[in-house]
């Protein structure tokens, strides 16, 4: 298992280190390291996406609806790191089943061959790790929770990734070095909102941005922001994909395959608000 110098111990804080197929601190807090390669930090069992939203999620992104997303963000990365020389350590906050943190890291390494970085995706949901750590081979996966202290040393990483997840500005601040950087991504307010009308779905927040920015101003500086919006054309079957890969899974009827009945394809308007955070040296 690679990277374990990163990891904290979540009962102690202290640092972990690997015996064998586990990890432990010196205050004999071991964790076993699963057959796929990841470990789980949680300190109490607690839901998150389920292996149908996971599935749904994979398969839309990998239809490729949201690579130009993906693509802004390792060009913000790339940029951000600008002539740093590697290695570098990159912490994807809330990776899900791992689709932006593996394009990030083949980007990177195209760029940096023979540079020993390290790339960790966290997420609350033992299915969605899963699913990481058996694709993305070359990346460290960790099950924890994001809303409590971050199983990680301080000044760990030297750019972070938040992409449709809650944040944690005060563990962010703690994880990234000084003058790292944190990649915040939150829909438009246009995003979906074919979808969201025809079939009902959640709202967006009202001045999400706004609410973000204030979030970071006391320990971070907006350094850069971009705001992406185009068009997709959506078939059906990708359409459920959409709806079922978002929370939105939580608050629908039994019958939305039924209610996409008639409907063979759909155009709508998908938007992203990516802002880059660079912490306050």
């Amino acid at each position: 298992m690679h990277c374990t110098h990163l990891f904290a111990c979540p009962f102690c804080d202290a640092t972990l280190a690997q015996i064998d197929n586990t990890l432990t601190c010196t205050n004999s807090h071991t964790f076993d390291i699963a057959k796929e390669g990841y470990v789980n930090l949680l300190r109490k069992k607690l839901p998150g996406d389920t292996k149908e939203m996971l599935i749904a999620r994979r398969n839309f992104l990998e239809q490729g609806y949201y690579q130009p997303l993906s693509d802004t963000i390792n060009a913000l990365v790339s940029t951000a790191l600008g002539p740093e020389t590697p290695p570098f350590n990159i912490l994807d906050a809330g990776c899900g089943e791992g689709y932006y943190l593996g394009r990030l890291q083949q980007r990177l390494v195209n760029r940096f061959p023979h540079a020993q970085c390290c790339y960790m995706g966290l997420d609350i949901s033992k299915e969605a790790i899963r699913m990481a750590a058996k694709k993305y081979k070359a990346i460290q996966f960790v099950v924890a929770n994001l809303k409590e202290r971050l199983v990680f040393v301080d000044s760990a990483f030297h750019a972070l990734l938040n992409i449709f997840a809650p944040r944690n500005v005060d563990e962010f601040t703690r994880v990234l070095i000084p003058g790292g950087i944190a990649i915040i991504v939150i829909p438009a307010p246009t995003h979906l909102s074919q979808l969201r009308s025809t079939f009902h779905l959640l709202n967006i927040e009202e001045n999400k941005q706004q609410h973000v920015i204030e979030q970071f101003s006391s320990r971070f500086e907006l350094t850069d922001l971009r705001t992406i919006e185009y068009k997709v054309r959506l078939s059906q079957g990708a359409m459920i994909q959409a709806i079922l890969m978002t929370p939105n899974y939580w608050h629908l009827p039994g019958e939305l395959k039924e209610a996409a009945e008639g409907i063979e394809e759909m155009e709508t308007e998908v938007g992203f608000v990516c802002m880059v955070f660079r912490r306050h040296a």
